[in-house]
Formats: structure tokens, sequence, C-alpha cells
């Protein structure tokens, strides 16, 4: 029993075997005995040990920090925090540019002013969050597009009846303005392929053979 603990540790690399050792208190008396002859062969001492666990314990918080500066959304569709830096100086940048044209250029309403912004701030996340994957997707900016017209006279249709948003309602708004944009994009793309698919088969019907 004790030969074959040997056998197998002879073939493990020096991380593994400290690893091992760290985890000393599962191994039966015999794969103890043939770890510590291992370790004493490649001249592997506690201190090796201990410095293996604190490299261990780093990749640990590397990951975890990596984990949590995905702030938002699924998948590859997410936010960093330079990304969040961003999406907040571009719409800085756009507020302060409305604000310093002359008044009788703001072509925005005042009671529109409000709902502008969400949808702004909506847009704007949508796209900084999306910049890797859909830009160069006509698609997306398709989509973007019509669900920002959407969600501008749907919020502005609910402020009028409600009056001021608050808070919590221009949260739910700017959810809405998510949802909105899914749905669209969802949409959008399934005529795509269905227009696709119907090309080839119109391709394929007339030629008598599928296009090379």
């Amino acid at each position: 029993m004790v030969n074959d603990f040997i056998t197998e540790y002879s073939e493990r690399s020096d991380d593994e075997l400290l690893h091992l050792a760290s985890q000393r208190h599962s191994l039966t008396a015999e794969a103890a005995a043939a770890l510590d002859a291992e370790l004493h062969r490649r001249n592997l001492t506690e201190s090796d040990r201990v410095e293996h666990q604190r490299f261990v314990k780093r990749q640990e918080q590397r990951e975890a920090r990596k984990h949590r500066r995905k702030t938002f959304g699924p998948f590859k569709y997410q936010m960093s925090w330079p990304d969040i830096l961003g999406a907040s100086g571009a719409m800085a940048l756009i507020v302060c540019a409305y604000i310093a044209l002359p008044s009788r250029l703001h072509f925005i309403k005042r009671d529109w002013q409000d709902t502008a912004f969400i949808v702004m701030m909506t847009s704007v996340i949508i796209a900084v969050a999306c910049r890797k994957a859909l830009w160069g997707n006509f698609a997306f900016w398709i989509s973007l597009g019509i669900s920002s017209a959407i969600h501008l006279f749907v919020t502005h249709t609910l402020a009028q009846r409600v009056g001021r948003l608050s808070r919590g309602a221009g949260k739910g708004a700017a959810v809405l303005g998510f949802l909105l944009f899914l749905g669209i994009y969802g949409l959008v793309r399934l005529l795509q392929r269905t227009f696709n698919n119907e090309e080839v088969l119109t391709v394929q019907s007339g030629d008598g053979h599928a296009p090379e």
C-alpha cells in the first residue's frame, strides 16, 4: 500500500505535493508517510508548504476581485469598474454639452427632461456593456434605437400620470429600458434569421442546389 502511494506521489508536481501537505489531516497514515518521504526526497520543507499556501490564497483573492469587478450583466455582456466610470463620464459629457447649448437650442421640453435623462442613462449603460460583443452588429444599433424611442414615450406617459418620478419609479423605468432592449433585440435577431433562411431557400429552389 505504501509503495503505491510512493509511486503515485513521485509522478506529481511540487505544487500538488505541497497542496496535499496542507490537506494532511485527510490522508491515511500510509499516504502521509509516503508523502513525507517524497517531500524529503525533493527537499520540500514546511516553509515551502507555507509559501505555497500563501500563493494559493493570493490567487484566490485575485479571482475574487476579478469576479467582483463584473458588477453588471450576465455572461459576456458585463461591465467592469472602468466600464462604469466610462459610462458615467459619457453621460456627464452629454448632459454638460446639452446644458452648455444656448437656451434656444434646448430642444427637449422641460416636462420631458427627467424621462430623457433616464432613457439616456439606460441607453449608454447598454451600449457600454455590449461594446465588445455587439458594436459591430447592425441589429444591435437598430434595436437600441427602437427600444430607446419606445422607452422614452412609455416613461414620459408614466411620468405624466403619476407626476414627478420618485427614485424607486426611476429605477423601475431604467429596468424597463433594459427589458425593452432585450425583447426588441431578440425579435430583430429572429427576423434576421428568418429572412436569411428564406433567402437561402429561395436560392436553392432557383438554382437546384445549395449556394457554394
